[in-house]
């Protein structure tokens, strides 16, 4: 683990401004003095996000490996069809090895936060507390994180020293339990929803992330699992009516719409000096005036298909009388090619063209990050990447509800969903329509399925058909893929996934394979 010490150090220093031992009269206050304030606490604090906003983790390489190996994206990027994509990565991948830096960077910056914190009394007790709790907080999502892409995975909560930085692997059980532990400290000190900081997470956040971890928990088991669902929902329903669905659901994909809104509950702060990467991972490439973008991540087939079929209502002549508004705020279909000499060519993609082979045109691809300023010379953008959001607490109380007393009282939180989605058109729209009649089993199914519709591109969809088991992720992802029609699996473009258990984790990175003495290759992920 000598390269995790470094990772940490170094962001330890980085997050510090040290005092310069040959100036009596330092310019800087030291390490120690920022935690003598709330305003040096917050400075460090910022630095913790910043870690999670950085270009291998939320701003752009958490998303290359969670996307990618969701088994529900293709890439216009040859390399990523070859490995992650064909669910094949290997424990030398770049993606697999920078989540997991830039992971223990921002475990690093929270464990000195923390530490520093906990043991000094400062003039602003309650904000000293939503400080640490927002410290809480990062450090259990990071964990979180961790444990569901990579299983057991070294425990830190302590600034390492000589006789530390060489920690085991800690078993997944062990991760959970300071996760909570975490967590739960963070929504006792993190303030209300409607007084913290906007563009922080409040009380809200942390209830709504401890409610994930039952789920995932609870895994693919309903009846002996009870106790954490029921910890789920006791979770999940203080955070309920918190927040509220904003209007139009369009509205949340519109750069100058889209940040900090009512429905947010926690999200990754961007600007154009500081980018976070979404238009160029998500444009296609040559498709902005700058031709700055790289067109890497965009939807399979099945994706747009399923959501197509499930909520557009046509006549019998195959003419469509009403169509989920969420449809075109998610999938681009027909956009501008542009050349050196600032030249556009309207190119239209799937559905519209349903040959196999082409880069541009094969697959859909995600409207909801694409630059809709086309004409912009840069991918630089102001918007946020949101994290956890209302509209996904409504689903996860509908799923949680119906696993505890099936979906009577289950209904009325996905059809809010449901609601605001067919308001969100031009004009109003009977579909998606509201869910009725459903069998305790027809709704567990629909309504991982309401997810991927709702959720499409918004990082949930690795750890959501993972949570289930792997004969759920296999009949749902693998299979569906696999046997689509249009599919030619000779084709250069269009991959053929695995039926392969060892793809329910990501394996240990080589370099700390390699690092860390007891960290070991026969440590190393089932399959890797």
């Amino acid at each position: 683990m000598k390269r995790l010490y470094k990772i940490i150090l170094s962001c330890f220093l980085a997050t510090m401004m040290v005092s310069c031992t040959l100036d009596e009269d330092p310019k800087f206050p030291s390490g120690q003095n920022l935690y003598q304030t709330i305003d040096g606490s917050n400075t460090v604090l910022n630095g913790c996000y910043a870690s999670l906003a950085s270009f291998n983790y939320y701003g752009a390489d958490l998303l290359h490996l969670t996307y990618f190996s969701s088994g529900l994206y293709n890439s216009n990027r040859d390399a990523t069809l070859l490995d992650i994509a064909a669910l094949k990565a290997s424990p030398s991948l770049n993606f697999v090895e920078n989540v997991w830096q830039a992971s223990y960077q921002a475990i690093g910056r929270t464990n000195d936060l923390i530490t520093h914190l906990e043991d000094v009394n400062l003039n602003n007790p309650a904000e000293q507390d939503n400080i640490l709790g927002q410290a809480y907080f990062i450090r259990g999502l990071v964990y979180f994180n961790l444990v569901r892409i990579y299983g057991g995975v070294p425990l830190i909560t302590k600034n390492p020293t000589i006789e530390t930085m060489n920690q085991p692997r800690a078993t997944a059980e062990s991760v959970y339990e300071q996760i909570i532990a975490d967590l739960d400290s963070a929504s006792v000190k993190m303030k209300e929803v409607g007084e913290q900081t906007p563009g922080r997470p409040a009380k809200g956040a942390a209830n709504m992330l401890l409610a994930k971890v039952y789920m995932t928990l609870a895994g693919n088991k309903s009846a002996d699992q009870t106790d954490y669902w029921q910890k789920a929902y006791n979770h999940a329903i203080k955070a309920y009516e918190k927040y509220s669905l904003v209007d139009d659901y369009h509205s949340l994909w519109i750069e100058a719409t889209a940040n900090n809104t009512v429905e947010s509950v926690f999200e990754i702060q961007g600007n154009v000096e500081n980018s976070l990467r979404l238009y160029q991972l998500f444009t296609p490439s040559n498709g902005n005036i700058g031709r700055s973008v790289w067109g890497r991540i965009k939807p399979n087939l099945e994706c747009y298909d399923m959501h197509n079929e499930r909520y557009t209502l046509t006549d019998e002549g195959g003419n469509v009388l009403s169509q989920d508004p969420r449809l075109a705020a998610t999938f681009l279909s027909e956009w501008p090619k542009y050349n050196n000499a600032g030249q556009a060519t309207n190119i239209k993609s799937y559905p519209f063209f349903t040959r196999r082979g082409n880069k541009d045109k094969s697959y859909p691809w995600l409207n909801k990050y694409y630059i809709k300023e086309h004409e912009r010379a840069s991918y630089d953008t102001n918007m946020n990447f949101v994290v956890m959001r209302y509209a996904d607490l409504l689903l996860m109380l509908a799923e949680i509800e119906n696993e505890l007393n099936g979906p009577a009282n289950a209904y009325q939180y996905v059809n809010q969903v449901l609601a605001r989605a067919r308001r969100s058109g031009e004009e109003a729209q009977s579909e998606p329509a509201d869910w009725l009649g459903l069998t305790q089993e027809e709704f567990r199914a629909a309504i991982m399925f309401e997810y991927r519709y709702e959720l499409l591109g918004e990082g949930h969809e690795w750890f959501n058909d993972r949570r289930r088991g792997y004969e759920y992720f296999k009949a749902n992802v693998i299979d569906v893929h696999n046997n689509h029609g249009l599919y030619e699996f000779d084709n250069a473009r269009d991959v053929l996934l695995p039926d392969d258990e060892r793809n329910m984790l990501m394996p240990i990175p080589q370099s700390e394979i390699t690092a860390n003495p007891n960290i070991s290759a026969a440590d190393q992920n089932p399959g890797y």
